[in-house]
């Protein structure tokens, strides 16, 4: 009997010791991460561009996270792909430049231009950075919009059309004849194209196409036109627009 009391309570003290073992780590794990992962890179939180442009996004290391340790690893990361990294050399490419610097308050900086922003472009980028001492991340999201590139019309007997390539976000054709907004007996489709670009076609039947219409493309995503083409029987006088010549048009839309 004594034989088994002596070895439930040995048995005892070593589950004690576990839960004690087992308590002291969970407590210093929930000490350690907030130390590890809570700190921050300075980065622009949203940046915003349309097609054609360049952005650029800023990542500063603060001189407190680059005190008395060195820098093992300083890049930008985009789909799980390194960018741009922190090097004695700048680096440059056709879509990328890298360029890091030194800030007068012992801080570091590391800036990524992207030339000729398009969709595929747009996404989260994330900065991070691996000292002897500790990590650090920041991140930027690269939002695309407005983009349209050339466009074209027709009308036969049956059908007046209109297409604009190159589009992003998905877009809306409106129809116009003189004052009378005719976009409820049309059909528009946004084709998907190279590069995460939208084809926008939209035809309007014939009964509506006796005179010359006004075919323009709106942007939900920003509440405006980005272009628009005259539509005639001749199919040899048409144009494109921008926003600043389509107020008129802009201001009916508002109570569509």
């Amino acid at each position: 009997m004594e034989s088994i009391m002596a070895k439930r309570s040995c048995g005892a003290s070593w589950i004690r010791l576990g839960f004690v073992r087992a308590s002291i780590f969970w407590v210093l794990l929930a000490v350690l991460i907030p130390v590890a992962e809570g700190k921050q890179l300075d980065t622009l939180p949203k940046v915003t561009a349309s097609c054609g442009e360049q952005v650029t996004l800023t990542c500063n290391a603060s001189a407190s996270l680059l005190k008395d340790v060195n820098v093992v690893k300083f890049n930008w990361q985009f789909k799980n792909t390194t960018l741009c990294q922190y090097e004695s050399k700048d680096v440059n490419s056709d879509k990328i430049r890298c360029k890091s610097t030194n800030t007068t308050s012992g801080g570091l900086t590391l800036s990524m231009t992207i030339l000729n922003i398009i969709p595929k472009d747009e996404g989260v980028y994330l900065c991070k950075l691996h000292t002897t001492g500790a990590a650090a991340n920041g991140q930027s999201h690269v939002k695309v919009e407005d983009c349209v590139g050339s466009s074209d019309d027709s009308m036969d007997n049956n059908t007046a059309r209109c297409s604009f390539d190159r589009v992003f976000p998905a877009g809306v054709v409106h129809w116009y004849q003189g004052d009378a907004n005719l976009t409820k007996t049309s059909k528009t489709e946004n084709i998907p194209a190279a590069e995460d670009f939208f084809k926008v076609v939209s035809e309007i039947p014939a009964k509506e196409a006796s005179q010359s219409l006004n075919c323009s493309l709106w942007m939900p995503s920003t509440n405006i036109y980005v272009a628009s083409r005259l539509v005639t029987s001749s199919g040899s006088i048409s144009h494109l627009q921008w926003i600043c010549m389509m107020v008129g048009i802009f201001m009916r839309s508002l109570i569509m």
